[in-house]
């Protein structure tokens, strides 16, 4: 007896084992209701509480003009170029990180200071919040190679326009001012790193002096009037503290610490603030900073880089921050100093589940490069990778739960972050190894109420019972879950406004609605439904030179609306047509020159006609424009001449054979 009771427990679990397996692979589900669900996707309150688009490259206008994308992907706070006059107009990126002064740029390759304050009028609207870029270590070199007689860098005299104090008393008082630049390049301690900045020949502030101070702080307070919602401090490493064992100062307490008080009393809100630490400060604690603002952690990804090709969600477990408190740091996939300076860069997809990582680390700020285009030009979006919808699953997934209790761990080949609210539950579910769409499998959610749940990537229904979740995810290995049924709304658009000449197609593809539909400009009475895809021609649709583009597309309560601009230039053939060019650059005003290349020389050979400017680029491998003072000649043709004071971006490639382009915000 005690034998076939025991064959008949063998028996019992086979059978169980069994019905386990079946229900791996069936397609129905445990019979739950669902649950309610009242959630409406929102922006958090405070630029603290979200996710950062770092708009690289971007002028002002172009993101005001991707605000309804920007809110429909879920970022709470965009990232400026930094705000200051720029070396040379800025019309390459490096330039911005070589500032002529402490105002904002009356008029730059971003736009004019007009349109920033544009920007964070119509940012508001939205919920969203604008940061600036501060540089407030080092300003603007004459060039790679220019040294002072001791060995320092030496100042542009471009500064002298923009900071007449600063620049007169860079290497002795002239005016009891005390001397503005370090030249204290061989300090040893902290002051290795405080005193003399040696990435690139960059002229290194003396950040203690008062009126250095006195003019990071007018900066500070120029852009809270404007309408800024917090900082990013560039090399903030590279600025000293109170603390410093070697060369402390009160930069801090004299610059950032009013300036936050000041927003407070504007606003009633804390200023968002963080400064870029890179690795660790030398023979300094990561405190001296973080007691002021957060700080960049820009090793924590690296630690989980090979989740994918390892098979190993271990590795996010173990992947430790630069301190214990997430709330401290801001971290990123890739920052813009990497993605230029690398080949190897991931999908944006991969991207996208690296990032959902970040997103959903409780208090962890995290930093979303709108990655440029090849070419790094700036005043171009190079990618909407932003607006994908794998990258705002997760943004929203931190919207709606930044505040929750987080459970991480891991089961078998899958990564699990659990959020528990008192009325509200889900989880983001990576699978580090391969799977298969129509193939449901059981994951561990050991905190996850029995119910349903559905997929936000796929809309599929994901049942757990017991802590098991059967989820049958999409094929990159991601899944999203909350109690929300409906999936959102996704949109396609080839091209994504700008300018255009002659007849120009694009295409526009719409997924997972229910209603879609399309006008043009103010026609809204003759919208047309969008039914998966539609081709129209922009020439067709312009008016008085313009054509804007509306969108919306509708699924349950979840709702997208978009609008681009594409502008109509007409252009004169036999020539490359640059048009948008200010007045000033082609009456004579300035001294413009072409330089080409291959070979590299300074000519003049263009035609100014009907406010064009028509290049004959027979030959050409590439151009830019050269812009210098009144009357200037440029005493040596065949040689770079560094007195440029503004000039275009590279004008090369696809842009070339397109045969024009739009400098309008030159």
């Amino acid at each position: 007896m005690k034998t076939l009771n025991g064959y008949r427990v063998i028996s019992l679990l086979l059978a169980a084992l069994l019905l386990v397996a079946a229900a791996g692979c069936r397609k129905e589900a445990p019979g739950y209701q669902d649950f309610e669900d009242s959630y409406t996707d929102a922006l958090p309150e405070n630029a603290e509480d979200g996710l950062t688009l770092h708009a690289f490259n971007w002028t002002y206008r172009q993101i005001t003009e991707n605000l309804e994308g920007i809110r429909n992907a879920g970022f709470k706070n965009v990232l400026t170029m930094p705000v200051q006059q720029p070396k040379g107009g800025g019309m390459s990126w490096w330039a911005f990180y070589q500032p002529l002064g402490f105002s904002i740029a009356d008029n730059s390759a971003l736009g004019t200071k007009e349109d920033l304050e544009t920007l964070c009028r119509e940012a508001e609207k939205y919920g969203i919040c604008i940061l600036a870029d501060i540089v407030a270590n080092h300003l603007a070199t004459t060039d790679d190679e220019g040294k002072e007689e001791d060995g320092t860098p030496m100042v542009s005299p471009a500064v002298a326009e923009y900071e007449p104090v600063i620049y007169a008393n860079r290497n002795e008082d002239t005016d009891g001012n005390g001397i503005t630049f370090h030249h204290n390049r061989f300090a040893q301690g902290s002051g290795s790193e405080t005193q003399y900045y040696a990435y690139g020949n960059l002229p290194d502030l003396d950040t203690s002096n008062a009126y250095v101070q006195q003019r990071v702080l007018s900066l500070l307070k120029e852009c809270i009037d404007a309408g800024i919602d917090g900082f990013r401090f560039d090399a903030a490493k590279h600025i000293e503290t109170a603390s410093d064992p070697d060369y402390p100062s009160d930069f801090w307490e004299n610059t950032l610490e009013p300036a936050k008080r000041y927003y407070y009393e504007k606003t009633g809100k804390n200023l968002y603030v963080y400064g870029e630490i890179l690795m660790s400060p030398s023979g300094r604690s990561l405190s001296d900073y973080t007691r002021y603002m957060r700080i960049t952690d820009d090793g924590f990804t690296s630690q989980f880089r090979t989740v994918f090709t390892a098979k190993d969600p271990a590795q996010i477990l173990n992947a430790s921050l630069k301190t214990g408190d997430a709330s401290q740091l801001v971290a990123w996939v890739e920052s813009h100093d990497e993605y230029v300076t690398t080949n190897t860069h991931y999908s944006e997809v991969r991207v996208a589940k690296y990032w959902s990582v970040i997103a959903a680390k409780k208090g962890l700020g995290g930093l979303y490069l709108a990655r440029p285009d090849e070419d790094l030009t700036v005043g171009k979006v190079g990618s909407y990778g932003f607006e994908s919808e794998y990258t705002a699953v997760g943004n929203r997934f931190h919207n709606r739960f930044f505040d929750a209790d987080s459970y991480e761990s891991a089961d078998g080949l899958y990564y699990v972050n659990e959020k528990i609210k008192k009325d509200d539950q889900g989880a983001l579910v990576l699978c580090a190894g391969a799977v298969d769409p129509e193939t449901y499998v059981e994951v561990a959610v050991p905190h996850l109420e029995n119910g349903n749940y559905y997929d936000a990537l796929t809309g599929k229904q994901v049942v757990v019972t017991d802590h098991i979740a059967r989820i049958a995810f999409e094929a990159n290995g991601m899944a999203v879950l909350t109690r929300s049924k409906d999936v959102h709304p996704q949109l396609s658009v080839s091209e994504r406004g700008g300018s255009f000449a002659g007849d120009r197609e694009i295409t526009l593809s719409a997924r997972n609605y229910e209603e879609a539909y399309y006008w043009f400009n103010d026609h809204k009475d003759s919208r047309k439904d969008l039914d998966g895809t539609a081709t129209v021609n922009l020439k067709d649709a312009a008016e008085d030179g313009k054509a804007v583009l509306h969108v919306c597309l509708r699924t349950g309560k979840n709702e997208y609306e978009r609008s681009f601009t594409y502008h109509e230039v007409s252009l004169i053939e036999g020539r490359f047509n640059v048009v948008g060019l200010p007045e000033k650059y082609l009456d004579g005003s300035y001294a413009v020159y072409i330089w080409s290349w291959n070979p590299g020389v300074w000519s003049k050979n263009y035609e100014i006609r009907d406010g064009v400017m028509l290049v004959d680029t027979a030959g050409m491998t590439g151009f830019l424009i050269g812009v210098f003072e009144p009357g200037y000649v440029v005493p040596d043709v065949n040689a770079w001449d560094a007195n440029v004071i503004k000039q275009s971006p590279d004008i090369k490639g696809e842009t070339l054979k397109e045969g024009f382009i739009d400098l309008s915000g030159f």
